[in-house]
């Protein structure tokens, strides 16, 4: 088990009870929205990295999809309260989630692709899965300054704090990003995006000065994509990455992830659902 999924099993029990707060719920708000004019009903969506489940049901009962939730914490798994058209599973591995190619109409990932060593390989996995002209709803950390230094210098300064700490959840979230870069990271993935929508600040879901910490978007799966190329992702602060056809490498040094590989899950285990 990898840090980020030991320290989110052992919140696990608290973690339904987020989302009676503003930071949290605004997920749901922003989901109608980027779903607003689309149809679900009778699709097969995954909510990959699912916690206890919260917004798969919201989902399956917003917009009548059929929806398997699946998380890397059997603590998370556990907590899943039952629902109609919602069956939950837990995984190895976001990068290796042992579902069939073009299985999904849909799949959510939120707040998942921060705390995975390869967010490429990740998100080539969701392609995978996902049918031709998909929706992909994908949530990730804002590397914009505005959006990002302030919440960095309160972690900073509270490090040391114990229980009293703030923003703990930063010593597993790895990865950040530019708009820009994560639109080229999706085009490179085989993904168009055709929407976007940040919110979150320091103190709750509104952004500071137009920047929130968060940015959620809406791609569809491309037919017939192929991988090639470089171009640079962000990593934290000030660090960039360079992503080709060996993965992922931080420029100017000897740092690498898991090669893409990790994308090529196996293919014979249908969903269930």
């Amino acid at each position: 088990m990898n840090e980020a999924v030991q320290f989110h099993s052992q919140i696990a029990s608290g973690w339904e009870s987020n989302y009676a707060s503003d930071v949290f719920s605004v997920r749901m708000k922003v989901l109608s929205e980027l779903l607003a004019d689309r149809d679900l009903a009778g699709q097969k969506w995954l909510d990959a990295g699912c916690g206890t489940g919260t917004l798969a049901r919201f989902l399956a009962e917003r917009k009548g999809c059929k929806v398997l939730g699946v998380d890397a914490s059997e603590e998370m798994i556990s907590r899943c309260a039952p629902a109609a058209n919602t069956k939950f599973r837990q995984i190895r591995d976001i990068c290796e989630t042992g579902l069939a190619d073009e299985t999904f109409d849909g799949v959510l990932c939120s707040s998942t692709l921060e705390y995975v060593p390869d967010p490429l390989a990740a998100l080539r996995e969701l392609r995978r899965v996902l049918r031709p002209n998909g929706l992909l709803l994908v949530s990730v950390p804002n590397a914009h300054p505005i959006a990002r230094w302030p919440v960095l210098a309160i972690y900073r300064l509270t490090k040391h704090f114990g229980r009293r700490r703030w923003f703990e959840y930063l010593d597993h979230s790895k990865h950040c990003f530019s708009k820009s870069r994560f639109r080229a990271l999706l085009d490179s993935c085989g993904f168009r995006a055709d929407a976007m929508r940040t919110w979150g600040g320091v103190h709750g879901p509104s952004p500071i000065l137009g920047h929130g910490t968060l940015l959620m978007f809406r791609a569809v799966a491309v037919d017939g994509y192929e991988f090639s190329g470089s171009f640079p992702i962000s990593y934290g602060v000030g660090t960039s990455i360079h992503c080709d056809r060996q993965g992922l490498s931080e420029a100017g040094s000897s740092f690498s992830t898991s090669k893409l590989d990790c994308a090529k899950a196996p293919r014979t285990r249908t969903d269930g659902i």
